[in-house]
């Protein structure tokens, strides 16, 4: 692990010219403005959308520069909302819980529930937020590395500019550090049994991954989320953070279910289950799914060997 990159140094300045925008510019000229720094970005620093399929950009009904134009827009303004958090008058989002029915059941079945949020832009912290102000006590699953940087200057102060904000509507965040790892899981599946709640990021990251067909591409999902909710027998439940008309809505999806007795079947039944909830999600919000422009091990647009088809 490096001590610091470039990168870290663009970062740390850009939330330092940021910050005076995000604490002083009304809340009702973010989306204007994010979107001109958008359109920005893309124009001086190059698009990278260009590997998409133009059949699949004409099923999206958008454009490759639209489309990375209107993904920068809202990464600009999630990181305008984490830096407002951090003033004095803080950061007024109304913000609706829809579906919380499925999280009742589950708490009412007493066996907990795993929450599989899908990463979209925004998500990070209005989803715990808006969990937190509608009731709930959520115990996320994270990396150490989790924020902006896996640098040990990141790490230190870049990253808590995200988590120390994400703290504040966590009962717990259960960190998957270098070490410890087994006592964490341990901690989480004990959490759960206890008919408590605990949040998993939707991604690729965990040893034992599943390949599914995803919009003429592939799409890898850890099983970690679907184990942990098999091992103990508490409902996984999909979860979508999308803006709205003056906030956002976390919208909560009915749990996915799994008829086969064994673990390894059942984990595969999950993610086949989740993937058309994850499609038609992106689908409608294309602009807000992080998988076009993320790591190639989420998401990569190359098909599978075999459409359709699960691979481990």
């Amino acid at each position: 692990m490096s001590a610091i990159r470039s990168r870290d140094v663009l970062d740390g300045l850009l939330m330092s010219a940021l910050l005076p925008f995000a604490w002083l510019v009304p809340t009702r000229f973010w989306q204007g403005f994010s979107r001109a720094l958008g359109a920005a970005h893309v124009r001086l620093l190059g698009a990278r959308a260009g590997h998409l399929d133009r059949a699949l950009l004409a099923r999206l009904g958008i454009s490759a520069d639209e489309l990375e134009i209107g993904f920068r827009q809202h990464n600009y303004w999630e990181l305008m909302e984490m830096l407002r958090e951090h003033a004095p008058w803080g950061w007024h989002a109304r913000i609706s819980v829809i579906g919380r029915e499925h999280i009742d059941d589950a708490l009412k079945e007493g066996r907990g529930a795993v929450l599989w949020y899908c990463p979209f832009t925004h998500a990070d912290v209005v989803f715990k937020r808006g969990l937190y102000e509608a009731g709930y006590a959520i115990n996320h699953l994270s990396a150490a590395t989790h924020g902006f940087s896996d640098t040990r200057f990141g790490m230190a102060v870049l990253n808590p500019v995200k988590t120390s904000v994400e703290r504040r509507y966590l009962k717990e965040r259960c960190v998957m550090g270098d070490s410890g790892v087994g006592e964490v899981i341990r901690g989480v599946l004990d959490r759960l049994r206890r008919n408590e709640l605990v949040s998993v990021t939707a991604l690729q990251t965990g040893k034992r991954t599943g390949a599914r067909s995803l919009l003429g591409g592939v799409l890898r999902l850890a099983k970690g989320a679907p184990n942990f909710a098999l091992s103990t027998g508490a409902a996984l439940i999909p979860v979508f953070v999308v803006p709205i008309a003056g906030g956002y809505e976390v919208r909560v999806e009915p749990p996915l279910r799994a008829a086969s007795a064994s673990i390894e079947a059942a984990e595969e039944e999950c993610i086949s289950a989740y993937v058309p909830v994850l499609e038609r999600y992106v689908a409608r919000y294309p602009s807000l799914w992080r998988g076009w422009l993320g790591s190639r091990g989420y998401w990569h647009p190359d098909p599978l060997d075999v459409p359709g088809q699960p691979t481990s």
